[in-house]
């Protein structure tokens, strides 16, 4: 098939972990003789974010109007995440526009919730969630904020945008399945590609002392407060171990985390605030060992975990959801159920035996530089979209002829509709996968 013309919808912005994936695999992408055209997906304030340098045009997604988005690409691809402010206008622009969703996140009621909200229909999240998922998942009366692991389970809200693209990609299998039973077209389970250059080596272990550090806005959902307990459990670590906490802390989970070591007997974690890639790697420079802990899941992947494994350092996971899917001799796997109590036996058997340490932080970063390397992406997105490519004229005709069918007045449950769509599946012309 000739190279493709790809429209690559994304926050384009030092600030986004998405961008820096999308920015790795488009690179790949033109080196392959396919023109990659940027469309920025952020609203207001963070689409005057300055762009990322990069060769490819770039324009805002709303720059172009919806016959163009037709026209100018073979194929439209939307990095989807959960953060409003930086794809307000996938959300607006995805219905009717035939992309193919990446979906970096399973959990996407924040966005939800904030685009309701931006658009003043306080009751839009809830309603759009009975809608999706029935009674059993948004009981009558329930706020639509409740308990983050029922939530997940019951309304995670992807299919909320999923419904609305030929093709998706998940970054592991977890949520796989969820995507196949609501995206009308082919979906692909590529592990996530993350690039993390220059990282410093990992320090050798002095008399014992470890330092661990967590990456990333250290909300409740990070477990920072497991590592704490762990080092706080045991007396080989309290004395020996220190926290350092790399990115955004809200107060309240600052004040949180440093009430649990105090009330352990440890010391309190230190937090840096907000890092750019530089600053993060002068702070991992006396970094021994990172904590990846999660739970619930609510990513498709983590860029956090990659990072961690590309700069040579045994990590700590939860051992469930994209995590379980690393090889198990890369990480430090830690259970759901019993986070503290294994990272604690995780790191005592790393103070007991600092070469461990570099035995196990270079299988991660091996792990680091196959697994998610932007050239592997390539190689499994390439064909996933040169296939729905090819596909796009019978999809096409599909739509048209279904277009026909509701202008006769017929609701979908009725039989002649449904002899109809039993026709045109044997004739090669149905929607669907």
């Amino acid at each position: 098939m000739n190279a493709l013309r790809i429209g690559w919808s994304t926050p384009w912005n030092a600030r986004s972990a998405i961008a820096d994936f999308a920015g790795e695999v488009a690179h790949v992408l033109a080196a392959r003789g396919h023109e990659v055209t940027i469309l920025r997906s952020e609203a207001r304030e963070a689409a005057a974010l300055p762009p990322r340098p990069g060769p490819f045009p770039v324009f805002h997604m709303d720059e172009l109007d919806d016959e163009a988005l037709h026209t100018r690409f073979d194929v439209v691809v939307a990095h989807v995440g959960n953060h409003h402010p930086f794809h307000d206008a996938q959300v607006r622009r995805l219905p009717g526009n035939h992309m193919v969703g990446v979906f970096h996140d399973l959990f996407l009621a924040h966005l939800a919730a904030e685009y309701f909200h931006d658009i003043g229909d306080p009751l839009g999240p809830s309603r759009l969630a009975r809608e999706l998922y029935g009674e059993e998942g948004m009981p009558e009366g329930q706020p639509f904020w409740t308990d983050l692991e029922e939530m997940v389970r019951r309304r995670p809200m992807l299919e909320w945008l999923a419904t609305h693209c030929i093709g998706a990609v998940a970054h592991s299998s977890h949520y796989a399945e969820r995507l196949r039973a609501c995206c009308p077209g082919p979906v692909a389970v590529i592990p996530l590609a993350f690039v993390a250059p220059n990282m410093p080596p990992a320090p050798p272990q002095g008399e014992g002392r470890l330092t661990v550090a967590v990456i990333g806005h250290a909300n409740a959902n990070k477990r920072v407060d497991q590592v704490i307990m762990a080092i706080g459990s045991s007396v080989i670590l309290r004395g020996r171990c220190r926290l350092r906490v790399i990115g955004q802390a809200p107060d309240e989970e600052r004040t949180r985390l440093e009430g649990i070591a105090a009330a352990l007997g440890v010391e309190p974690p230190e937090f840096t605030g907000w890092v750019d890639d530089d600053e993060l790697r002068r702070q991992l420079r006396d970094v021994h060992v990172i904590a990846c802990l999660r739970n619930p899941v609510l990513e498709g992947a983590s860029a956090s975990v990659v990072t961690a494994m590309a700069s040579g350092r045994p990590t700590l996971v939860t051992d469930h959801g994209c995590y379980a899917e690393i090889p198990a001799d890369a990480v430090l796997p830690c259970r759901p159920e019993a986070e503290a109590l294994d990272a604690m036996r995780h790191l005592e058997r790393l103070v007991a035996d600092p070469a461990e340490i570099e035995a196990l932080g270079e299988r991660a970063r091996m792990v680091a530089l196959t697994r998610h390397a932007p050239t592997a992406y390539a190689d499994a997105l390439i064909p996933f979209l040169q296939r729905i490519v090819a596909d796009r004229p019978r999809q096409d005709a599909a739509e048209r002829i279904a277009s026909t069918l509701a202008g006769f007045g017929l609701p979908p449950e009725d039989p002649a509709r449904q002899r109809a769509a039993t026709l045109l599946k044997g004739m090669g012309l149905a929607p669907g996968k």
